[in-house]
């Protein structure tokens, strides 16, 4: 295993990312549990800039995290290579078997969970009713183990701090929230999903956490403009940017977005991505 300390790479590693990206969050609060210092660049994902490009040529997504000159890209890869690489703070289990299992669930959560929510994002009627039920089936899911199966008795899936799995989950699970409102939905009722909702807001208290997610108006405002847009436009074009952003981590990362949608990819994938570079 590599190791390092802060002060080592502290100049040396650049993160590329955009500002409603739950992917580029994901990568943000694992630097900052570890204590990484690092150089952050806001990408327009309209308007890609020759370096994310270069340094990601295969899905020209974010985040990318670039290290004394060497670019990494996808974000569970990153979150992996970051905690090999710098030993304080772990956020993987030592033991492979456990290991194993925070990898099972980051896929389960990226490739069952998100896309029932980016479904539920973009559709209304019937379509947004079946998705809504896919979306509580999968929570069951994770309520399950919260209560009876391998995270029993855990304040947090990686025990007493958050652990990757926390990070993957969580970032993007405030876009629930977001979407609730904006699609008119209920996603996580505390009385069917007590445990998750209470991993949910202990989640959300971390001081790291807080320091990373955006003002809920910023996305509400986001994210309204997003649906109106998908549902703006004519059958034909609807399934067009209904494909592109089948998988609501199709425009940043390769993968899904945690427990939520990630934003910035729906717009990235639809053309209709317009950041505000002045809070980023």
């Amino acid at each position: 295993m590599a190791s390092g300390t802060a002060s080592e790479s502290a100049a040396e590693l650049k993160l590329f990312g955009m500002w409603a990206s739950s992917y580029t969050h994901r990568v943000q609060l694992a630097l900052k549990l570890k204590g990484l210092e690092f150089e952050y660049v806001e990408e327009d994902l309209a308007n890609k800039s020759p370096s994310l490009l270069l340094y990601n040529p295969v899905h020209k997504k974010v985040p990318v995290l670039l290290h004394a000159g060497r670019a990494l890209a996808e974000s569970v890869v990153i979150l992996q290579y970051v905690d090999e690489t710098w030993e304080q703070n772990p956020i993987m289990p030592r033991d492979p078997y456990e290991r194993a299992v925070v990898r099972f669930w980051c896929h389960f959560c990226d490739d069952k969970l998100a896309p029932a929510v980016g479904t539920v994002f973009r559709s209304t009627g019937e379509e947004q009713k079946v998705a809504v039920g896919e979306v509580h089936r999968n929570l069951d899911l994770l309520e399950r183990e919260l209560r009876e199966g391998h995270f029993m008795g855990r304040r947090f899936f990686g025990g007493d701090t958050v652990g990757l799995l926390d990070i993957v989950v969580g970032c993007g699970s405030y876009w629930l929230s977001v979407f609730e409102e904006v699609a008119e939905v209920k996603l996580v009722d505390p009385t069917t999903f007590p445990l998750f909702h209470s991993w949910l807001r202990d989640f959300e208290a971390q001081e790291a956490v807080r320091e990373i997610i955006p003002p809920a108006g910023r996305l509400l405002e986001y994210a309204r403009g997003i649906r109106h847009y998908l549902l703006s436009l004519a059958p034909s074009q609807h399934d067009a940017a209904a494909a592109a952003a089948a998988a609501p981590g199709d425009a940043n990362d390769g993968g899904g977005t945690g427990a939520g949608v990630d934003g910035a990819n729906v717009a990235a994938s639809t053309g209709t991505g317009e950041e505000d570079k002045k809070d980023c």
